[in-house]
């Protein structure tokens, strides 16, 4: 197993990369090849609305804290929704409306500084995750804010987590807040594919101002299966070691180009890149970082495979120990 880890700059730099690096890996000063993106990264401001889903649980309050603090940097308007099952007697539905509706208002009170603005408390009626899209649809929400997800092994596997669910059936980001609020996010993982769900994550978190002030750190995983197949045929080790060593420089070529069409082309990164399971490698170096987000993109899957999804960001969704952004594509 071979992995590099490289530090990549805008502009050519004798100071090496700030910060800590993962555990294991080479590293190395590059300044690759690329395009120019007419675009300052510091400029981002989110604008327009933030939904933040609550669940009225510890775990919600996390993603209230975060709502709130990014509606507050960017000046956003703020939507706090809670959803009811419907399923209840109405009697029932009614009374919980009510206490809710004065429970999140004295919530949103104690987190608030005096004299900031509130936002609006909604408490709708019927399916979670479908409530939660179609509020985010009616305010053109750019983001959804949400608590990370009560563990429940089986009912994951046949249901998936209501985050899941909510990234599935709408097209709005995701954030799930993991960790307590302190400042912005310092130390930032992309993991990509070297796709256009990928690009659409990076660009969707800088264009967000999520990643403005973060060390970034670009996670990617590949397979080197012309290295396999000369294993089984009995070629020498000396000319297999030759043939992934080209292959291992031609990926790193690659993510280069395509990173040199993204967001943070003119931002200090580290690439690391290894022949290891995407999810695997992502959360190693989450954790060796000490990241305080993880940025994924989803991929647009249909009918049983939508329901029983087995990817990436459903694998660092339900493992991650900091935040996520998890990206749905384009419509």
């Amino acid at each position: 197993m071979r992995s590099t880890s490289c530090a990549a700059a805008g502009k050519r730099s004798e100071q090496p990369f700030p910060g800590s690096k993962p555990k294991s890996g080479r590293f190395r000063e590059r300044l690759p090849r690329r395009k120019t993106i007419n675009a300052t990264i510091g400029s981002f401001v989110m604008t327009g609305h933030i939904l933040i889903a609550t669940d009225l649980s510890a775990r919600s309050e996390l993603a209230l804290r975060r709502g709130l603090s990014l509606a507050k940097a960017c000046a956003a308007q703020c939507t706090v929704l809670y959803v009811v099952d419907e399923e209840q007697p109405q009697e029932i539905i009614r009374d919980k409306q009510g206490s809710i509706n004065r429970y999140l208002e004295k919530q949103i009170t104690a987190l608030l500084p005096e004299g900031s603005p509130r936002p609006e408390v909604v408490i709708e009626i019927g399916d979670i995750h479908d409530a939660i899209n179609k509020t985010a649809q009616k305010h053109r929400s750019r983001l959804i804010v949400m608590g990370a997800h009560r563990r429940n092994i089986l009912l994951d596997v046949f249901r998936g987590t209501t985050i899941e669910r909510v990234l599935h059936t709408g097209s709005t980001p995701v954030l799930m807040a993991a960790r307590p609020v302190e400042d912005d996010y310092d130390a930032v993982v992309f993991g990509v594919a070297a796709d256009p769900s990928s690009k659409h994550a990076i660009d969707t978190a800088c264009a967000l101002g999520l990643v403005a002030a973060a060390q970034l750190t670009v996670v990617h995983a590949y397979t080197d299966l012309a290295k396999v197949q000369m294993s089984y045929a009995g070629i020498e080790p000396a000319q297999i070691t030759r043939q992934s060593g080209e292959h291992f420089n031609m990926t790193a070529e690659k993510l280069y180009e395509f990173l040199s069409d993204t967001m943070i082309s003119n931002r200090n990164y580290r690439l690391v890149f290894d022949e290891i399971d995407p999810a695997e490698i992502i959360l190693k170096v989450a954790g060796d970082l000490d990241a305080d987000l993880v940025v994924v993109g989803t991929h647009d899957l249909t009918g049983l495979r939508k329901v029983m999804l087995g990817s990436v960001a459903q694998s660092v969704l339900r493992k991650a120990h900091c935040d996520v952004l998890a990206v749905p594509p384009t419509e």
